[in-house]
């Protein structure tokens, strides 16, 4: 793609954006504040809490977060795993191995020290529920400049930097990122690409800033197996439309991006989100605050009534003052306050109930259920992480195929060209090296609460029978199975939990066991039994006596 169609490309997606940038931004100033600047340049460190009375939209954002990362990317687990994308009856164990393996390696580097992946899918989450849509860039560290080593880093994409595009599938295949840097970074990180007149406002003020745009998009000219960037399907050029200057063409050998929308309408390309259903109750609620207040600050210091010839030009409102000519020869105050019909305990319950609608946009009232309810019995819980699940599945579809599913391809890719992965079996070769991405998270678990109740409720009703007859017991399964089987459910740790072969093989080793225990046992009265044949047979068959 030419320098000239970039900047047109570019100048299009922001056109198309006009819309969203105000809601954004009516947004922002009430729900996240750090992040308004979709039509505001802001200064650093420039106060932006000019709009937000009230805190609970905020908060509930941020509750709603944490909710989130634990529902659905927990660090403390495993929330999907590699599989064969074949029937288990043709997966080897081989094969098996190899995707688990694969999938330790995948969590180790996702979760090192220096690829940030917890901080920065934290704040793409947060936009992703304030916005509606949350962008997180996976960079691979041995092909960035900067860097130079293996390794993947993750970057949150802020919304007011990033302008889409979708293809004729109506899937996203081009993403525009404006950004301001300082002109050392550029000159840092495009050495000798500045022109004489930048090159001399660099000397005099290298904090300058300038915006810088880097365009990810399809690579028409795309060679496979060329080296270079055209041999790469996915173009990155990096230029200044100010200047008409193309700093660096460059390219992905796939999506860089993790896309999360939460919802979108018809036709619409970047998604909607909780704080957008609340946004009324928002503005109401900031109203009611300030007026409230205004109301209790009459309350508690009223305005002051005085006559006309009072003594108001010296009046002292200061505890402890002595206030000379404030009363009548008949003990009749010259100063008082003015009392209003003002009820600020109205407002207050106004405003509660402004604030339990926010909440229920961010889903709060579902994930405190539990914890209010900390008496409810194991089946009351099940039910309650069942019905948790459903109401959540929406979301949790929307972030995993759109977030962890196509991050996790961009991370395979990664790993399988630096040769961080192990050799990968002739079978699964064969088959292109097709594989799943298996969830584990929270969420699944929870929906798979509704097994647990019914294992739960069978064993609560059978139990009377057993009492009386033991052989209920033959309908079911091994105990060992059934316990597995909850363990899985309940999300108890895989570590802890024996596989079934191993199960198969503990009950073989009791059995053998048992049967060696019971030979022990009548060694004895077969030792005398073949005593006494021996000594028969010695008497010519006569017993002996």
């Amino acid at each position: 793609m030419e320098l000239d169609q970039l900047i047109e490309c570019a100048a299009q997606a922001r056109a198309g954006r006009a819309n969203w940038d105000t809601l954004w931004q009516d947004i922002a100033d009430r729900v996240l504040p750090q992040m308004a600047d979709f039509t505001v340049r802001r200064t650093d460190g420039e106060r932006r809490t000019e709009k937000m009375f009230d805190a609970t939209a905020a908060l509930a954002a941020q509750r709603a977060l944490a909710a989130c990362t634990s529902f659905f990317w927990p660090s403390n687990q495993r929330y999907q795993r590699l599989t064969a994308d074949m029937p288990k009856n043709q997966s080897s164990q081989a094969v098996d191995q190899f995707l688990d393996d694969a999938t330790d390696i995948l969590f180790k580097v996702r979760y090192s020290p220096r690829a940030a992946f917890e901080a920065q899918m934290s704040e793409a989450g947060l936009s992703f529920l304030v916005f509606g849509t949350g962008i997180l860039f996976i960079d691979d560290m041995l092909t960035n400049p900067a860097i130079r080593r293996p390794g993947i880093l993750y970057k949150s994409v802020p919304l007011s930097q990033a302008y889409l595009q979708e293809n004729a599938a109506g899937k996203i295949d081009t993403l525009h990122r404006c950004f301001p840097w300082t002109l050392r970074q550029v000159a840092q990180r495009f050495p000798g690409k500045l022109p004489d007149k930048l090159q001399r406002r660099l000397d005099k003020n290298p904090t300058e800033k300038i915006d810088v745009t880097q365009t990810v998009c399809p690579r028409e000219d795309y060679e496979r197996g060329r080296l270079g960037p055209k041999g790469m399907p996915w173009a990155s050029c990096y230029f200044l439309e100010s200047e008409r200057l193309l700093l660096e063409e460059g390219g992905f050998q796939s999506w860089p991006f993790a896309i999360m929308r939460y919802m979108t309408a018809t036709g619409e390309l970047y998604g909607r989100s909780p704080a957008w259903l609340a946004m009324s109750n928002i503005r109401v609620l900031n109203t009611m605050k300030r007026t409230t207040l205004a109301a209790a600050q009459k309350v508690a210091d009223p305005p002051l009534l005085a006559s006309e010839d009072g003594v108001l030009g010296v009046f002292s409102q200061a505890p402890g003052a002595m206030n000379f000519g404030g009363l009548t020869q008949q003990g009749e105050q010259l100063v008082k306050p003015l009392i209003t019909s003002a009820r600020p305990e109205l407002g207050l319950e106004m405003m509660d109930k402004e604030r339990d609608i926010i909440s229920s946009a961010f889903f709060l009232d579902v994930f405190r259920a539990l914890v209010d309810n900390p008496q409810m019995t194991a089946t009351q819980a099940l039910e309650l992480m069942q019905e948790r699940a459903t109401l959540m599945a929406p979301i949790g579809g929307r972030i995993e195929s759109e977030g962890l599913g196509p991050m996790t391809e961009r991370e395979i890719d990664i790993l399988g060209r630096a040769g961080q992965l192990p050799p990968m079996p002739m079978e699964l070769l064969h088959r292109g090296g097709a594989y799943k991405i298996e969830y584990t998270s929270p969420m699944r678990q929870a929906m798979r609460a509704s097994e647990g109740i019914a294992i739960t409720r069978t064993l609560e009703q059978v139990l009377p029978l057993v009492q009386e007859d033991p052989s209920a017991l033959d309908a079911f399964a091994s105990a060992a199975e059934i316990a597995h089987e909850l363990g899985e459910i309940n999300g108890m740790p895989a570590k802890l939990l024996k596989s079934m072969q191993d199960i198969e093989a503990s009950k073989a080793q009791r059995a053998q066991q048992a049967n060696l225990q019971a030979a022990v046992q009548a060694a004895p009265q077969l030792s005398q039994a073949a005593a006494n044949l021996t000594k028969m047979q010695a008497a010519g068959g006569r017993p002996q006596v």
